[in-house]
């Protein structure tokens, strides 16, 4: 699976050169889980292919939070989101690879920088109804962060719709780089659970202002609006230069 999607799907015929295995199945008994089993097994397989020159684990599987944070504790990265559900589990399924070796590791790494190039668009497309909990568990997980390269006229967009009479919808794409930036950003934690839902929703995924503030229990789609820019504040105060910072401090 993992060699045919990374070859065919991802278009890159050096994958073919390395060695991989998948591990298809962690399973633990119920009054054991929760406990380090799961990891410890994976240590063993680590070592073992290792031991045997492997370059790569993978693993395939319908991506649920819980199981996207597992592989990612395990130092698991995804490379893949299915673009369609699994008829078995109802999931997109995600690929995820953990490198044991160079020629591993610089599969990782070109696959989960393709990775973050695309998922932008496939969210707003194919993706546009995965759970938003998903959405935040996979890009946490990425091991690339998105690139952010606003203009001072971007900024200045941004920084009026999060402490401004501003608007989102004036230039979705520089929101939309700019949330990603925060999801695949290991060191920001500036947002609570439903402010990254709102952003994954709304930003992300382009689903309707009516959707989101029902799904998210908003009162109204106006107070979604203006929660919506509330929570780009910290990234405004975050990652924004100086045109960002000019535009905020002109609502104090």
């Amino acid at each position: 699976l993992l060699p045919d999607v990374l070859t065919s799907q991802c278009r890159d015929l050096e994958a073919g050169k390395t060695t991989g295995e998948r591990v298809l199945r962690i399973a633990t008994h119920p009054a054991v889980r929760s406990q380090g089993l799961g990891s410890r097994l994976l240590d063993e397989i680590r070592a073992a292919s290792e031991h045997d020159a492997i370059d790569w684990l993978g693993v395939g599987y319908g991506a649920t939070p819980d199981l996207v944070s597992f592989w990612d504790r395990n130092g698991f990265s995804p490379v893949h989101l299915a673009i369609t559900r699994n008829d078995r589990s109802g999931e997109h399924s995600a690929l995820m690879l953990a490198p044991l070796s160079e020629p591993g590791r610089d599969l990782r790494d070109r696959h989960a920088r393709w990775f973050t190039e695309r998922i932008g668009g496939l969210l707003t497309d194919s993706l546009a109804d995965l759970d938003p909990d998903v959405v935040r568990a996979v890009l946490g997980a990425n091991s690339v962060e998105a690139p952010l390269d606003l203009s001072a006229h971007e900024w200045r967009t941004v920084a009026a719709a999060a402490y401004g009479p501003g608007l989102a919808a004036i230039d979705p794409d520089a929101f939309r780089r700019l949330a990603l930036a925060h999801f695949t950003d290991p060191e920001s934690d500036r947002l609570s659970a439903r402010e990254e839902r709102l952003l994954v929703a709304r930003i992300l995924q382009s689903r309707s202002v009516e959707w989101v503030a029902d799904d998210l229990g908003y009162v109204s789609t106006r107070e979604c609006l203006r929660a919506l820019g509330d929570a780009y504040r910290p990234l405004v105060d975050r990652y924004g230069d100086a045109a960002a910072h000019e535009e905020r401090d002109r609502y104090d």
